[in-house]
């Protein structure tokens, strides 16, 4: 009799292991999707008020002002753009930064779309300091300054 229940606990007590595995994996899927979702709302909430800002300054969506900043802003204007260029970037590193390819691919046109607005602003050496070194190499492989996605 002290066989079969010693027999019965190690069951109970390999099915309590199992189960113990089982729920921790499940609490890893269920964090890293989680936090996927966290991050894109993130970094939706972010992009929809970079375009609250676009609606009031549309010409900060032109090439033509863009791609030549410096002369066809001044002043204040100047500054607005080169916040909101900033802001952009900014959001773009974001997006880098989160590692997380599934994440990315929904983003990367945001990327294109951004680089092909200010890339000139971005390889301004006045703004060097504002990126980190890998994220400005990450752009400068993977998108031409011709504002074309290069093939990688």
């Amino acid at each position: 009799m002290i066989l079969i229940d010693i027999g019965i606990f190690e069951i109970a007590n390999g099915i309590a292991v199992v189960f113990s595995g089982m729920a921790i994996i499940v609490s890893f899927y269920t964090f890293y999707r989680s936090k996927r979702e966290k991050s894109y709302a993130d970094i939706d909430c972010l992009y929809l008020e970079l375009l609250k800002l676009a609606m009031q300054y549309p010409k900060f969506l032109d090439t033509k002002n863009t791609s030549n900043y410096k002369n066809a802003f001044k002043g204040d204007d100047l500054l607005r753009y080169e916040t909101y260029a900033y802001i952009s970037w900014n959001i773009c590193e974001t997006i880098y930064d989160r590692k997380d390819e599934k994440l990315f691919e929904t983003w990367k046109p945001v990327i294109l779309a951004e680089n092909k607005l200010h890339r000139k602003w971005f390889d301004d050496p006045e703004n060097y300091h504002k990126f980190k070194d890998k994220f400005r190499q990450y752009i400068h492989d993977n998108y031409s300054q011709e504002n074309k996605k290069l093939n990688h």
